[in-house]
């Protein structure tokens, strides 16, 4: 066996270097499109210009905190349901019976619902959303759990909307990714 057989030539450790590299740009960037895959998601989710928060369409009451009912603006969301909580995903967010708007259910207090009284959770679609990953041309960040009403509301104008426990929203914990959207 000739010394050079047994060494690895500048070239190949180059080409294995250059590999790993790849592999290491690449890992992160699978992990977020993984969290962005939805295996099931349901339409009809809009932000009301009025109060800020993530509510549901298609139906009849909305209970709007800024008075009357929601109005809808800007995208068509379809949210993600039914599937385990991960690290970029958080589950026990429902959507209120009373005014239709996506609240967490995680806590016993279930938060001011501008319909009067607590929110009261619809548990026909369990869903469970992306976090603290980056948007992307359909995926809108900057939506938030207010610590006061337990409302997602939206977080990225100066403005928070009005919040059904009184004056303006508070953000508080992640930083959800709400996914994918009507362009």
């Amino acid at each position: 066996m000739s010394p050079r057989s047994s060494q690895v030539s500048k070239r190949r450790l180059l080409q294995f270097a250059g590999s790993l590299f790849i592999v290491e740009l690449i890992r992160p960037l699978s992990k977020v499109s993984a969290s962005l895959i939805v295996n099931q998601d349901r339409p009809y989710w809009r932000f009301c210009n009025k109060c800020y928060v993530m509510f549901y369409t298609d139906a009849n009451s909305n209970s709007c905190a800024a008075g009357g009912t929601h109005v809808p603006q800007g995208y068509e969301f379809r949210l993600p349901f039914g599937s385990p909580e991960t690290s970029t995903a958080q589950q026990n967010w429902r959507c209120c019976k009373k005014c239709q708007a996506m609240f967490f259910n995680g806590y016993s207090g279930k938060g001011r619902c501008p319909a009067g009284g607590s929110h009261v959770a619809d548990n026909t679609f369990l869903y469970v959303l992306p976090h603290d990953v980056p948007g992307t041309p359909t995926a809108q960040t900057d939506w938030r759990f207010c610590n006061k009403c337990q409302a997602m509301f939206y977080d990225g104008y100066p403005e928070k909307g009005r919040c059904a426990a009184g004056g303006s929203h508070v953000a508080q914990g992640y930083n959800f990714v709400v996914l994918p959207h009507s362009r």
